[in-house]
């Protein structure tokens, strides 16, 4: 008997005893829970092709509908093909990007569907799974926490039954299928080491496209270390370059970290100083690191009155239990108090 559920969709299984299955919704929250690592082997180019559709991998062109997932974060579109590395490309995107959520293409068999949490509407793939319904008609998706939880609501699945949908570094073939032979034969075959300069390229700017990546040759050459050294002048030359290749790696890093239509509250400190307090999503997804004595630039433009303003301030206040504020004493005293939203937050390296 089929589910009469308007929210399902179609499940065709590969292995196990479910054979036919329907979406009941969809699920996941946490956090990211492991780390995953690629090594692959060297490849041939990265280039993108102007003719492929919107929906194209970001890494290698593989456009079928249903083999591609959307990043929500950076809105770019990667397949579930591993490709010469050991992760599906859309693992391998999230991981080293640091990003969680994800959306089905329009035309794959579940449609422009958004992995959520049935129960609490956490979007953490990486805490995604799926539990078969004690009726064997549909399939639950929840997260690892609702999932060993499940609320009064709906008690439908068996816990011990919940399984990953992230397998060995690629999403489960029935939820975005692995490409065909025929698709992987003709995309751009790119190695670990590329992926690594297109993610970079990204971070210091997210226009670039992936055929401007810098190649691997390119980079700065760095020696390897020793355990021995015959003098300070080289010890100074092999680790002069990689504290050079970290420190920009860091700033290219903060300086991409710019958030937008931020609200601010201002509020005036016992020594007189205006405090800002905002909140800052990509830290509450845990994609940017904060610690008290930080230095942030607050920054308003107002293209209709052509008013600007920027100020800069160190972090007092992180959040806690008790409020998602992060407070920054600002070290000029002609903060635009009269002003709350519209603003945007820089990280200072």
């Amino acid at each position: 008997m089929q589910s009469q559920d308007p929210h399902a969709h179609e499940y065709a299984g590969d292995s196990g005893d479910i054979e036919e299955l329907q979406f009941s919704q969809l699920c996941l929250d946490g956090a990211v829970s492991e780390v995953y690592s690629s090594d692959g082997e060297d490849s041939q180019n990265g280039a993108a092709d102007e003719s492929l559709p919107e929906h194209a991998c970001a890494y290698c062109g593989i456009h079928e509908e249903n083999s591609v997932t959307k990043c929500l974060t950076c809105k770019r579109w990667f397949c579930n093909a591993r490709g010469n590395t050991s992760s599906s490309h859309i693992v391998w995107h999230l991981v080293r990007a640091h990003h969680k959520e994800v959306q089905l293409h329009p035309g794959s068999q579940l449609g422009e569907t958004t992995l959520e949490c049935y129960n609490c509407g956490g979007r953490n793939v990486f805490s995604l799974g799926f539990i078969p319904a004690k009726s064997d008609t549909v399939v639950v998706i929840l997260c690892r926490g609702c999932a060993s939880a499940p609320s009064s609501k709906d008690v439908m699945w068996d816990a011990t039954q919940w399984q990953p949908l992230i397998h060995e570094r690629q999403l489960i073939n029935w939820l975005v299928r692995v490409p065909s032979a025929q698709a992987q034969q003709k995309s751009n075959a790119v190695n670990s080491q590329q992926i690594r300069s297109f993610e970079e390229m990204w971070v210091r700017s997210s226009s670039s496209m992936v055929g401007d990546a810098v190649a691997p040759e390119a980079e700065i050459e760095a020696q390897k270390v020793l355990l021995r050294y015959e003098d300070a002048y080289q010890y100074q030359s092999i680790f002069g370059p990689l504290v050079k290749i970290e420190a920009d790696y860091d700033r290219r890093m903060k300086e991409s970290q710019t958030e937008d239509n931020i609200t601010v509250r201002w509020d005036t400190g016992l020594n007189r100083r205006k405090l800002a307090y905002f909140q800052l999503p990509k830290y509450e997804m845990g994609e940017v690191r904060l610690a008290i004595g930080d230095e942030l630039q607050l920054s308003y433009s107002d293209s209709l009155f052509r008013d600007t303003w920027s100020g800069s301030g160190n972090v007092i206040k992180l959040p806690n239990s008790t409020s998602d504020d992060i407070c920054i004493e600002m070290s000029t005293m002609d903060a635009p108090a009269e002003i709350t939203s519209g603003f945007a937050v820089d990280f200072v390296w």
